[in-house]
């Protein structure tokens, strides 16, 4: 991801990467297993690839406030990696397990 993409600052920018880089055996796979996803949807990415896009992204509390509101399971798990976790409060972390 790294050498195709500059850093995503906005949440816009994140869910184009993840729409570009979505692997479709990943998304066969989060709709077999869907029932209990809550009306989520997913791009199908590895937890590995999403890390190196949330280590490109860096520490970005608003980005990972703002991804949190979205429906796309990628997106929140990469607002878990952005987050400051020095300013996560105990009422957040509650909503978010």
């Amino acid at each position: 991801m790294k050498s195709k993409w500059k850093s995503p600052t906005t949440v816009s920018e994140v869910l184009e990467i993840l729409h570009a880089e979505r692997d479709e055996r990943g998304m066969s796979n989060w709709e077999k297993l869907s029932s209990g996803a809550a009306g989520m949807s997913s791009y199908g990415i590895g937890l590995t690839r999403l890390r190196k896009l949330a280590k490109e992204i860096g520490r970005n509390r608003e980005l990972a406030q703002a991804l949190w509101q979205t429906d796309v399971y990628d997106a929140r798990v990469i607002a878990l990696l952005v987050d400051d976790p020095l300013q996560i409060t105990p009422d957040q972390a509650e909503k978010q397990v």
